[in-house]
C-alpha cells in the first residue's frame, strides 16, 4: 500500500511567499540600528519587568509589552544588531499567512492570496520587518483582531462565543503593545453599532458590549499613563492639511505605480458593491452575504481609522498597524475585478479561446507584484545611521578616544550609546545634558525652549575642560536643523556657530546614514581661533 502525500495549492503558495518574503527582508538586517531602535535596546535592558515598566513610562510614548518581549529576547539571545531585529522579522513574516487568512474571509482564496502577496512585497512591510520597534507586532495583532471580530459577527457559527473571547484577548494585548490599537478598538465599537441596524446580521450585541467593556477595563490601569503620554506627544505633531495627510496615508498602503493601483482598487470596489447589491436583493441565504459584509467592514474600518489619523496629522509609520486591513480590502476588490473580467472575456469568446483559471490568476498576481514592486524594493547598502561608521572611526583614532563627546541634538544619544556600549565614552547631549542615551520625551519641548540652554551647555563644557579634556568632538546633525512643532532644534545651529568662534576647528567629517546622517566636528579647546 503506497502512502500518498499532497500539499494543497494554497499551502504551497503561502510557503513560497514566506520564502520570498524572508529573502527580501534578510539584506536589510545588516544595515545597523538608528535612534528609535537603540531606544528599544535601552528600554529593554533593565533587570526585570517592573523596572522596564517604570523605564517605559518615562522614556517611551508606547505601552510596555513589546519591550518586555525584547527583554526576554536579549536575555536569551543577546543584543547583536542583527539578532536584535529578529523578533520584528518574525512578526513581519507572520503577517503573510495571517493576511492570507484574513483575506479569505471575503469569500475567495485568491483574495487571501492577493492580500498575502501585498504583505510579502510591499516596501513598508519589508522595511518595518527589520525595524526593532513594535510596528510589525502591532500590525499582526490588528490582523488577528479583525479576523476574530469578523468571525464573531456570524451568529450561525457554533464557535461564535470563542471568537468573541479571542477578539477580547487580542484587543487587550494590542492596547498594551501600541496606542494606535486603541483607535482600532474605538472604530470597531462604532462599526458594531452601525451593523446593529442591519437586519441580515443577527448581531450578538450583549456579547459585544461585554467584550468592549472588558477590553477597556483591562486597559484602565494604564489609562492615566496613556493620557500623560498623549499630552507629552502632542508637541511633536506638526500640523498638516487634512486632505494632504489623508491621501498620503492611503498611498502609504499601496505599491507603485500608486495612481494606477488606486484606480484599479476603486474599480474593484465598485464591482464588489454591485455584486453585494445583487446578492442582497436575491433570495440567497444571508450567510452568503458575509463575504461582502466582511469586505465592507475592512474598507469602512480602515477608512475611519485613517480619517482620524489624518485629523491628528499622523502619517507614515503610524499607518503601518492598519495596512493588513487595507490589504485584505484590496484583495477582495481586486479578486472581484478579476472575476468580473474573467466572466466578461468568457462570454465574449464563448469559452473557446480564453478561460482564466485560478491557477493563471495566481501566476498573474505574483508576476504583477514582482513587476510593480521592483520600484519599491530598491534596497540600499547605506547604514541606517552614520553613527555606526563614526564610532568605528573613533575606535581607530586614539587621540579622539580622549575627547569629550557632545551630541547635538541629543536625540542621537541612544544610537551613540548602543554602538559604544562595549567601549564606553564620556558623552553628553545638547539640549539634555546628562545620560542622553536614555531618551525621554517628558519635558523635552521645555528643554529646547529654555532661553539659557546654550549658556548652560557652554558652562557644563567648561567644567569638563577643567577636568583635563583637550579635545571636543561635536556630533551634529549633518543638515541645517529647523524647528519641529514646539522643538526649537534650530538652536543646535547657533550652538555650532558659537563653538566655532570659541574653539579651533581641527577637522570636519561627514558620516552618511539612511535615517541619520551626522558630521563630526573636532575642536581643540586649548587654542583660540
Amino acid at each position: 500500500m503506497k502512502l500518498q502525500f499532497s500539499i494543497k495549492p494554497q499551502v504551497f503558495q503561502i510557503i513560497l511567499l514566506l520564502v520570498i518574503g524572508l529573502l527580501l527582508r534578510l539584506p536589510m538586517l545588516q544595515l545597523g540600528l538608528w535612534r528609535d531602535e537603540a531606544s528599544t535596546y535601552f528600554d529593554s535592558i533593565p533587570n526585570n519587568f517592573k523596572e522596564i515598566i517604570n523605564t517605559v513610562i518615562h522614556s517611551e510614548l508606547n505601552p510596555p509589552v513589546f519591550f518586555m518581549i525584547m527583554h526576554q529576547w536579549i536575555k536569551y539571545f543577546g543584543s547583536n544588531e542583527i539578532v536584535f531585529k529578529i523578533p520584528a522579522l518574525l512578526f513581519g513574516l507572520l503577517l503573510i499567512p495571517s493576511n492570507y487568512v484574513l483575506g479569505t474571509l471575503t469569500g475567495s482564496s485568491n483574495a487571501g492570496l492577493i492580500a498575502a502577496t501585498i504583505a510579502t512585497f510591499s516596501y513598508n512591510s519589508v522595511y518595518y520587518s527589520q525595524e526593532a520597534r513594535p510596528y510589525t507586532l502591532t500590525a499582526l495583532l490588528c490582523c488577528w483582531v479583525m479576523f476574530f471580530y469578523c468571525k464573531s459577527l456570524d451568529s450561525t457559527n457554533k464557535s461564535q462565543n470563542w471568537y468573541i473571547f479571542a477578539f477580547t484577548i487580542c484587543s487587550a494585548i494590542l492596547l498594551y503593545v501600541q496606542y494606535t490599537g486603541l483607535l482600532l478598538v474605538i472604530v470597531l465599537t462604532t462599526v458594531t453599532y452601525g451593523l446593529s441596524f442591519k437586519k441580515s446580521i443577527n448581531l450578538p450585541l450583549k456579547l459585544f458590549a461585554i467584550s468592549f467593556s472588558m477590553i477597556f477595563m483591562i486597559f484602565t490601569p494604564w489609562l492615566g499613563i496613556f493620557l500623560n503620554h498623549l499630552n507629552t506627544g502632542l508637541p511633536w505633531q506638526a500640523k498638516s492639511l487634512f486632505l494632504e495627510v489623508l491621501f498620503s496615508n492611503i498611498y502609504y498602503t499601496l505599491f507603485n505605480p500608486k495612481i494606477l493601483v488606486l484606480s484599479v482598487v476603486l474599480l474593484g470596489a465598485i464591482i464588489t458593491i454591485r455584486k453585494y447589491l445583487i446578492q442582497s436583493n436575491s433570495a440567497i441565504h444571508s450567510s452568503n452575504l458575509f463575504p461582502y459584509i466582511y469586505t465592507f467592514v475592512f474598507g469602512l474600518t480602515f477608512l475611519l481609522v485613517i480619517i482620524v489619523q489624518s485629523f491628528l496629522s499622523q502619517r507614515g509609520r503610524y499607518v503601518i498597524p492598519f495596512t493588513p486591513i487595507a490589504w485584505a480590502f484590496y484583495g477582495s476588490c481586486l479578486n472581484n475585478l478579476f472575476q468580473y473580467l474573467s466572466q466578461s472575456i468568457h462570454k465574449i469568446y464563448d469559452g473557446k479561446f480564453l478561460i482564466i483559471t485560478k491557477k493563471y490568476v495566481t501566476i498573474f498576481i505574483i508576476f504583477v507584484a514582482l513587476l510593480l514592486n521592483k520600484y519599491n524594493l530598491d534596497f540600499t547598502n547605506i547604514d541606517k545611521s552614520g553613527i555606526r561608521s563614526l564610532v568605528a572611526y573613533i575606535e581607530r583614532r586614539n587621540n579622539i578616544d580622549k575627547s569629550l563627546y557632545i551630541l547635538s541634538p541629543d536625540y542621537f544619544g541612544p544610537t551613540f550609546g548602543y554602538y559604544t556600549i562595549n567601549h564606553p565614552k564620556i558623552f553628553y547631549g545638547f539640549g539634555r545634558w546628562d545620560r542622553p542615551e536614555i531618551f525621554s520625551p517628558e519635558g523635552y519641548a521645555e528643554i529646547w525652549d529654555n532661553p539659557t540652554l546654550m549658556a548652560d551647555t557652554e558652562l557644563s563644557i567648561q567644567k569638563e575642560i577643567d577636568k583635563g579634556f583637550r579635545k571636543l568632538a561635536l556630533i551634529q546633525e549633518r543638515t541645517t536643523l529647523s524647528d519641529a512643532g514646539k522643538m526649537k532644534y534650530s538652536k543646535a545651529n547657533q550652538f555650532l556657530d558659537r563653538l566655532k568662534k570659541k574653539y579651533t576647528l581641527l577637522e570636519k567629517t561627514d558620516y552618511l546614514g539612511e535615517n541619520e546622517s551626522v558630521s563630526l566636528y573636532l575642536f581643540d579647546t586649548t587654542i583660540s581661533p
